[in-house]
């Protein structure tokens, strides 16, 4: 498949699946609009609405964030490997869970690499000005 950006996707698929924006929204959990929205460029999705979608189309999540604007080109290749032996441990421990659990801790990796680039930028002006317009993700810091 050529390269297309997010709206195009989501389109090229309503019509696959002869599937409304709203219907496409709805089976995948998500709000009736948000996938008419997200075509006609009215807001950058959240990762969570991204999430839901590529689940229900059965895409990698990653290559929504990638559509989306969220992520670098990458390689996610199965046969991608970690040159930390403590990195690969741990993902190791995590594949043998449940995929409810595991969904979970993807989804607190996934918050924390978000809110550490979004350090990372803070840290990094210039960084933070080739990103302008693109949402912010940050998680709650709490106080003690």
């Amino acid at each position: 498949m050529s390269k297309m950006d997010l709206a195009e996707f989501l389109v090229q698929q309503c019509k696959e699946r002869k599937l409304s924006c709203r219907s496409l929204s709805v089976n995948a959990g998500l709000s009736p609009g948000t996938v008419h929205n997200i075509i006609k460029r009215k807001y950058t999705p959240a990762v969570s609405s991204l999430n839901a979608l590529a689940d229900y189309l059965g895409v990698k999540r990653e290559y929504l964030w990638q559509m989306a604007g969220l992520l670098e080109d990458m390689d996610y290749s199965t046969e991608t490997t970690f040159s930390d032996p403590q990195v690969r441990f741990h993902f190791a421990q995590v594949d043998k869970f449940p995929k409810e659990k595991r969904r979970v801790i993807l989804s607190v990796i996934e918050a924390l690499i978000v809110n550490l680039k979004d350090e990372d930028t803070k840290l990094h002006p210039r960084v933070a000005e080739a990103s302008k317009g693109r949402r912010k993700y940050k998680a709650e810091s709490s106080k003690d």
